[in-house]
C-alpha cells in the first residue's frame, strides 16, 4: 500500500487531519464522524490499487473500471456507493491538441476514493478548499465533496471549450480574408476536437441529471441544488459544442463556395479568351490554306489588313464581354 502515490485527506468542521503517505488501514477503525477523502495520483500500481479495493471492500468490477484507462463515462448508483467515471480535458497548446484523461470518483460511507491517471494533483483547488475552510466545505459531507470534485473536472471543460471558440474565430477571419487549403484542415482539426468533447461531456450530462433527480441514499436534498448547477453548465458546454459543430459545417460550405467561385472565375477568363480566339484561328486557318487561286493572295496589304481585322474582332468582342459584366 505504501508504493501507492497519493493522499489521505481526514477532516470535519472542527478539525482536519492531511497524511502525506498513504494507509488504507483507517478503513477498519474510522471515526464516522469525519470525512475521508483518499486520492490516487497514479494507476500504474495495478496490484496495489486491486488490493486497496478489496480491503475497503470495494467490488473487483469497480476496480477493473478503475484500472480500464479506456472505460467510457459512467456513473453508477449501487446500494452502498456511487462510482463515476469522467474523462478530464486538457488543452495541450503545444501539440494543439485535446487530451482526455481518465478520472474515477467512489463514494462509500464516509469516504470518497479518487483515482487520476496522471501525476498531477489535479484537485489541488479542493483540496486547497478544505485545508483552508473556505465555501463551508468543511460543514457539508461526502456528496458535498464529490460535487466540488465534479465542478473542478466541469470547469477544465470550459477553458476547452474557450480555447476552441478561439481557433473558430481564427479561422473565420481567414476564411473571410483568404482561404487557403490549410483552412480546411484546421476545419477538420476543430471538428475532430469538438468530438473529442461531446464524447466526454453529453453522456455525463445524461447520467448526471438521471442520478441526482432520483432518491439517492447517499446524496442529500441539501446538496442535489448543487448537482444541478453542474447538470446546467454541462448542457451550456454541450450546446456550445455543438453551436461550434454547426459555424465549421456553415465555414466548410463557405469554403467549398468560395473554390467553387475561383474555379468559376478561372474558366470564365479562359472562355473569354478561347471566344476571342475562335474567329481569328478561322481567319488563320482560311487564309493559310495552300490554294493558288486565293484572291487576297497577291494583296500587297493582305498581311497588315489581317492583323486589323483580327484586331478590330478581338476589341469589338471584348466589347461585348464587358457590356454584359463578365469581367
Amino acid at each position: 500500500m505504501k508504493d501507492l502515490k497519493g493522499k489521505i485527506l481526514t477532516y470535519n468542521k472542527d478539525e482536519i487531519k492531511k497524511d502525506s503517505e498513504l494507509n488504507v488501514d483507517f478503513f477498519e477503525t474510522r471515526d464516522m464522524n469525519k470525512i475521508y477523502w483518499v486520492d490516487i495520483f497514479e494507476l500504474s500500481d495495478t496490484e496495489g490499487i486491486q488490493n486497496m479495493c478489496k480491503n475497503v471492500g470495494i467490488h473487483h468490477l469497480i476496480s477493473s473500471d478503475i484500472l480500464n484507462k479506456n472505460q467510457i463515462v459512467k456513473i453508477d448508483n449501487y446500494d452502498d456507493c456511487i462510482f463515476i467515471v469522467l474523462k478530464l480535458l486538457a488543452y495541450d497548446s503545444t501539440e494543439e491538441n485535446i487530451n482526455a484523461e481518465h478520472i474515477s470518483i467512489l463514494i462509500k460511507d464516509n469516504c470518497v476514493f479518487t483515482f487520476q491517471e496522471s501525476g498531477r494533483d489535479l484537485f489541488a483547488p479542493v483540496r486547497e478548499k478544505i485545508l483552508t475552510g473556505r465555501e463551508n466545505i468543511r460543514k457539508l459531507g461526502v456528496d458535498y465533496l464529490c460535487y466540488e470534485l465534479l465542478d473542478t473536472v466541469v470547469d477544465n471543460y470550459f477553458n476547452v471549450i474557450d480555447m476552441l471558440g478561439d481557433e473558430v474565430d481564427s479561422i473565420e477571419e481567414e476564411l473571410i480574408a483568404k482561404p487557403e487549403k490549410s483552412t480546411l484542415q484546421r476545419i477538420y482539426i476543430i471538428k475532430r476536437k469538438l468530438m473529442v468533447m461531446r464524447k466526454s461531456t453529453y453522456p455525463l450530462r445524461e447520467l448526471l441529471g438521471g442520478l441526482f433527480s432520483t432518491d439517492s441514499g447517499i446524496v442529500g436534498g441539501d446538496v442535489k441544488i448543487y448537482f444541478h448547477a453542474i447538470y446546467d453548465h454541462l448542457i451550456q458546454i454541450v450546446d456550445s459544442i455543438e453551436t461550434y459543430q454547426d459555424i465549421l459545417s456553415n465555414m466548410m460550405d463557405i469554403y467549398l463556395s468560395s473554390i467553387s467561385n475561383k474555379t468559376n472565375d478561372t474558366m470564365k477568363i479562359l472562355t473569354i479568351f478561347s471566344s476571342i480566339f475562335i474567329p481569328l484561328t478561322f481567319l488563320a486557318g482560311v487564309y493559310g490554306m495552300n490554294f493558288k487561286n486565293l484572291p487576297e493572295l497577291d494583296f500587297r496589304f493582305g498581311y497588315t489588313a489581317f492583323w486589323g481585322i483580327s484586331i478590330v474582332i478581338a476589341v469589338i468582342m471584348l466589347m461585348f464581354f464587358h457590356r454584359k459584366k463578365w469581367f
